[in-house]
């Protein structure tokens, strides 16, 4: 069996996409989004075995230290957000992050 605990939270950040495509050139200057973070830590424990206020809370520190508030995130694409964010919390158990723009689209990286 395979038990995950997730949490979800809002972020405000702003970003860029340099060689954006000629449909979508708007996407190379600086904008905002309302970002949420999505992740999954495995668990054995079906007993509170990580505290989700807490992780939740830690990555949220996390972001603001290494990116501001509202969060500068360059030229990073969702995936590369994605990427920093499980590099960081996969001590603490993450198997996976999920970076959302808007909840319109956005990208999932797994261990």
């Amino acid at each position: 069996m395979k038990n995950t605990v997730m949490i979800r939270f809002d972020v405000e950040g702003f970003h860029f996409y340099k060689g954006a495509p000629e449909e979508v050139l708007f996407l190379e200057n600086n904008h905002r989004h309302t970002f949420t973070i999505k992740a999954g830590y495995s668990v054995t424990n079906l007993n509170r075995e990580l505290e989700i206020f807490i992780c939740r809370d830690k990555l949220k520190d996390y972001l603001n230290e290494a990116y501001g508030s509202p969060c500068i995130f360059g030229g990073m694409s969702c995936e590369m957000i994605a990427n920093k964010i499980l590099e960081f919390a996969k001590v603490d158990g993450m198997v996976w992050c999920e970076v959302w723009e808007e909840l319109t689209g956005g990208a999932r990286v797994e261990l």
